[in-house]
């Protein structure tokens, strides 16, 4: 996330760059303010009319006005075996329009791009430019070409948020019998046009102001304007391609990607049919062979060549047992196939961030790979990376988004599973002890289900540091408690996992002369208030729903009493409820807590209401009782 800042007054001369005049003073008020960068100009120039080769200039310019800006400026081209970067060079200006410094080709580092990847052939030239001063522009021109025409470069005038743009422009050649398909997106209230000749498409875009970030906001993808292009007959690592609708693009992948990568040998088929010979159902075959990948195999990443969107042998990942997305995925769908379940091999955008593949613009799309088990006509969905994750669990990496299923008939878009609002709920039920002096020894369980049970399961991995850090930041609110005893128990069979903690907590009262103040919601007190914002533009978002329940028991010290309780509170709103109240039972103080949040979409002026309600919420979560000493 970043903070946003406006520069007030910029510098009054102009001055000359890369022979343009690009004056830092030109630039509008209305292109500064949010923005930490300004893309002053763009030509974007791509050239497919040879649909075996892609060739693409880029001429950037881009004012940085602040420390924040500098990663805006994008000083990098990438490449791999089958593409190459024939010139790349960059200059920087100071605030003067003197020119500080220029690297050409030779001056830029060529590193891989391995991240988590095990091998990768993808490499990147770039700089890595550290500024003195600011502001500064930067001038930026490369020229590649790739035999791969899979991947057009969508046009994005507005990169990201606190960016602004004074002029883009994309420009694409193409082969008239060979056309590329286009699709504009949130392109509603910007000044951007679309035109075409029967070679040409151009896009162009002038004086888009900055968006700013806003919490609690629908994902980019539904607010910055881009346009999606792609060509219905491309070349993918020296492999033709075709798709002009997710029909024909599924048949293609079935038949160029994943027709001869299911070979296994015939021990393992045997083992497979041996292990569910006595499963009768294909969700109790599907089950098995689940739990057989868990136990056998691990998640690498090899990308190199075709092998970046083909799997390895089935027969590969048998032998090696690793894998990446793709080849375990596809190692999953052989061995249910052996057995005679079918499933389908599945492409989807893997975010916590919902991200849909789009349902009318077949193209290469897509991070990552999932499998779905047709049953009747609901599909189960099973993540083959984990080595933890519950069969049929997908947690909120993949849920509640269109994916593309490849079916022996070829592609169709599917929804990934929705988890409810009163799926996802999470149980506290605590007892609680005080003590003379105000100090709490405390009996905590937790039982949480759906999406809450999605940040809790791969706890009891964790070290055992590891897992006093968690409560310790979860309940940062508390000072100095320790944990005595923490037990876990994650049922994988019914998705429910369960926390039991015991905890000493010092001082936790608070003496008022011989009285305490007690707060007795100890384990679940809302912290966040989202920031105020003014003249928020973005609808308000709220991605996912929830139930919480809290009960705790208290048993309060002897020769004391409280001192009056506090009245039942119902908060209703269109977001949620919150419930909260005290009783008596057994000589025992009871407190209850109830929350339900809904998933949804709201207009902008909605924001403030949210934020009253979270913070009403927040005050009432830290309600406190007085324990009155009873002196003789």
């Amino acid at each position: 996330m970043k903070k946003i800042f406006c520069l007030a007054i910029l510098f009054c001369s102009a001055h000359i760059f890369s022979q343009t005049n690009y004056s830092i003073a030109s630039i509008s008020k209305e292109l500064t303010e949010y923005s930490n960068s300004v893309l002053i100009d763009e030509l974007v120039e791509i050239d497919v009319t040879n649909y075996n080769k892609l060739e693409q200039k880029n001429h950037r310019v881009v004012a940085v006005l602040n420390k924040l800006g500098d990663g805006d400026t994008r000083l990098y081209e990438f490449y791999d075996e089958n593409s190459r970067v024939k010139d790349i060079e960059v200059r920087i200006y100071n605030a003067s329009g003197k020119q500080i410094e220029h690297f050409k080709k030779k001056d830029f580092m060529d590193v891989s791009r391995t991240g988590i990847s095990i091998y990768s052939d993808d490499r990147m030239l770039g700089v890595n430019y550290t500024p003195t001063t600011y502001p500064y522009i930067v001038v930026f021109d490369s020229e590649t070409e790739t035999g791969d025409t899979a991947f057009l470069s969508s046009w994005v005038p507005l990169n990201g948020y606190a960016e602004s743009t004074q002029k883009s422009v994309m420009k694409i050649k193409y082969d008239p019998a060979n056309k590329p398909k286009y699709k504009p997106q949130n392109l509603e209230g910007f000044d951007i046009s679309i035109s075409e000749t029967p070679e040409e498409l151009i896009f162009s875009a002038t004086n888009l102001a900055a968006i700013r970030y806003e919490e609690h906001s629908v994902s980019m993808s539904k607010i910055f304007p881009v346009v999606y292009v792609s060509l219905n007959n491309f070349k993918l690592k020296g492999t033709a391609g075709s798709g002009k609708d997710w029909q024909q693009f599924g048949s293609w992948m079935n038949k160029s990607l994943l027709s001869d990568v299911s070979d296994l040998p015939e021990g393992t088929v045997a083992r497979v049919k041996s292990l569910v010979a006595n499963e009768t159902t294909n969700e109790g075959k599907a089950r098995k062979i689940y739990q057989f990948v868990q136990d056998k195999v691990r998640y690498v990443s090899i990308n190199i060549g075709i092998g970046g969107w083909k799997p390895m042998l089935a027969s590969e990942v048998d032998k090696l047992s690793y894998g990446d997305c793709k080849a375990l995925t596809n190692y999953t769908k052989v061995l249910l196939d052996a057995v005679g379940v079918p499933s389908y091999y599945t492409i989807v955008y893997g975010d916590e961030t919902e991200w849909d593949i789009m349902e009318d613009f077949s193209s290469i799309q897509g991070n990552h790979i999932i499998l779905g088990i047709p049953n009747n006509d609901e599909i189960t969905w099973l993540e083959c990376t984990s080595q933890d994750t519950p069969y049929g669990y997908i947690g909120n990496f993949t849920d509640d988004r269109d994916v593309l299923i490849l079916t022996p008939e070829g592609g169709k878009i599917a929804h990934t599973k929705i988890y409810e609002t009163e799926e996802n709920t999470r149980e506290n039920i605590s007892k609680v002890k005080v003590d003379a002096a105000g100090n709490v020894v405390a009996n905590f369980k937790s039982v949480s289900k759906g999406l809450q049970y999605d940040g809790k399961y791969l706890l009891p991995k964790q070290k055992q540091e590891d897992i006093d850090q968690y409560y310790k930041k979860k309940w940062s609110y508390i000072n100095g408690f320790s944990i005595a005893d923490v037990q876990f128990n994650n049922d994988r069979e019914t998705v429910v996992f369960e926390e039991e903690l015991a905890l000493n907590i010092p001082n936790y009262a608070n003496p008022v002369g011989n009285d305490y103040l007690f707060c007795a919601n100890i384990f679940n007190q809302n912290q966040h208030i989202p920031p105020r914002i003014e003249n928020r533009k973005q609808n308000l978002y709220i991605d996912n729903g929830y139930i919480h329940t809290d009960s705790v028991e208290i048993e309060i010290p002897e020769n004391f009493e409280v001192d009056g309780l506090p009245e039942e509170t119902i908060l209703e709103t269109k977001f949620g409820t919150y419930q909260m109240g005290f009783s008596n039972a057994d000589d025992k103080l009871i407190y209850t807590r109830r929350i339900l949040i809904k998933k949804g979409e709201y207009p902008p002026s909605e924001y403030e209401n949210y934020r009253d309600f979270l913070r009403n919420i927040a005050r009432l979560d830290k309600t406190k009782i007085l324990l009155k000493q009873n002196v003789q």
